[in-house]
C-alpha cells in the first residue's frame, strides 16, 4: 500500500497559506516541518514545528491525533547567532509554549509553538538548530548558496509616499497615484495593505450605525532584488482596485449614507520579507500554473532534514492618511461606488 507523508505549513507576509502533500515510497523516517519568521523590531519571537507523519491508508484519520503533527517534550531549539562568518554570541534557546488552537481537522487540544523573549541583532544573521533528544535526530536551517550559515535580518526601512499622517492621497481611476517606499536590506518581497475607514449612519436619523473598515491589498508579493537597500521603489495606489472592492463589500441600501472616517484616516500597512520567503511564495506560484502545475516538483525550503521555512521580515505603517477633496467625490460619484451612498467632500450625496 501507498504510505502518505502528510504536513502541513502557514507562510505569509500578510496572509499566504499552502498545504504540501507528498507521496513516498522510502521507509519511514521522522519528517520535522518548521515555519518562522523572525523580526528583529520585535522581543517576542516563535518557531512552529511539527511533524510530518507517514501511515497507510487515509492520512486525514490522523490529523486529530496530536502525537501524529505535533513533539511533545523532546525538542531543543536554539538560534545560532553569526557575524562575518563565525559563530558569535550566545545561542538564544526557545521554550515550548501551548497557544488556544480553534478547532478544525487537526487535532485542536493545543498548538505547540517555541518561544524567545529578547532583542535580535540586525547584523547577525541566525541559524536554527533543532535536537530531537527522544532520537538525537538533528535538524534546522541549511547553509546558504554562499556556504554561509544563517538568515539575513531584513533591516528598518523608509516610507517615501503617504509619508506623515494626514498626508492626503488622490484617488484616481485613470493614471493611479503612487505609493512609495525606499528598500530594506536583505529584503526580496514586499506587500502593502490599506485600511479604509468608513462610517455608516441612518438616512432618517442620522444616527451612526457602524464604524468600521475594509483592508485592501494594494501591493502582493513585489519582488524586489536589491540586498542593498536604500532605492526607491513605486507601485500603484489604485482607485479602480479600491472602488471595486468596496462595491464588492457593501450592499445598497436607500436608508443607510456612508462617510470616509476622516478622523482616522486610512493605515498604510508595509511589509518586507526576506529572500528565503521570496523563493518560498514564487514556488508556490510556479506550483499552480505553468507547466510545473502538472509536475511532482518539490516545494522549496531551506530546512536541513524537514522541510519548511526560516526567514525574516519588517513591518511598517503610516496611520491617518486622508482623501483629497476630489478623492472624496470621486468615491462619491463613481460608477462602482455611487449606488452606496457615500457623501462627497462637502458632505452631499452625488446627484
Amino acid at each position: 500500500m501507498k504510505k502518505t507523508l502528510f504536513a502541513g505549513i502557514v507562510a505569509l507576509l500578510f496572509i499566504t497559506g499552502c498545504k504540501q502533500d507528498f507521496d513516498l515510497t522510502a521507509d519511514y523516517k521522522e519528517t520535522p516541518v518548521v515555519y518562522a519568521l523572525l523580526n528583529g523590531s520585535e522581543t517576542v519571537h516563535y518557531i512552529r514545528i511539527q511533524k510530518g507523519f507517514l501511515i497507510d491508508g487515509n492520512a486525514y484519520n490522523a490529523t486529530g491525533i496530536a502525537d501524529s503533527i505535533y513533539y511533545k517534550d523532546s525538542l531543543t531549539v536554539r538560534l545560532i547567532p553569526f557575524l562575518n562568518g563565525n559563530q558569535s554570541g550566545q545561542p538564544l534557546t526557545f521554550s515550548k509554549v501551548l497557544m488556544p488552537k480553534d478547532s478544525g481537522l487537526f487535532a485542536s487540544d493545543h498548538n505547540f509553538l517555541y518561544k524567545y523573549t529578547g532583542s535580535l541583532d540586525y547584523n547577525r544573521q541566525y541559524k536554527l538548530e533543532v535536537v530531537n533528544t527522544a532520537t538525537g535526530n538533528t535538524f534546522g536551517s541549511k547553509k546558504n548558496t554562499d556556504n554561509t550559515e544563517g538568515i539575513k535580518m531584513v533591516k528598518d526601512f523608509t516610507i517615501g509616499v503617504p509619508s506623515y499622517k494626514g498626508f492626503k492621497m488622490a484617488l484616481k481611476t485613470t493614471i493611479p497615484a503612487k505609493i512609495v517606499w525606499y528598500s530594506a536590506q536583505n529584503a526580496a518581497m514586499y506587500d502593502v495593505k490599506v485600511r479604509f475607514p468608513f462610517k455608516e449612519f441612518d438616512a432618517q436619523t442620522n444616527a451612526l450605525l457602524r464604524d468600521t473598515f475594509i483592508d485592501v491589498v494594494m501591493v502582493k508579493s513585489k519582488v524586489v532584488a536589491d540586498a542593498t537597500g536604500g532605492n526607491s521603489v513605486t507601485d500603484d495606489f489604485s482607485g479602480i482596485l479600491l472602488l471595486t472592492a468596496l462595491k464588492n463589500a457593501l450592499t445598497q441600501n436607500a436608508n443607510v449614507y456612508r462617510m470616509f472616517s476622516s478622523d482616522k484616516g486610512m493605515t498604510f500597512y508595509f511589509s518586507a520579507g526576506g529572500d528565503e520567503l521570496s523563493k518560498y511564495i514564487n514556488s508556490q506560484v510556479s506550483q499552480g500554473s505553468g507547466l510545473a502545475a502538472n509536475e511532482a516538483l518539490p516545494p522549496y525550503t531551506n530546512i536541513e532534514n524537514g522541510y519548511g521555512l526560516l526567514s525574516s521580515r519588517y513591518y511598517k505603517q503610516i496611520d491617518s492618511v486622508l482623501l483629497t477633496n476630489d478623492a472624496l467625490d470621486t468615491l462619491a460619484c463613481h460608477a462602482f461606488t455611487s449606488g452606496l451612498n457615500f457623501r462627497k467632500f462637502n458632505g452631499q450625496l452625488c446627484q
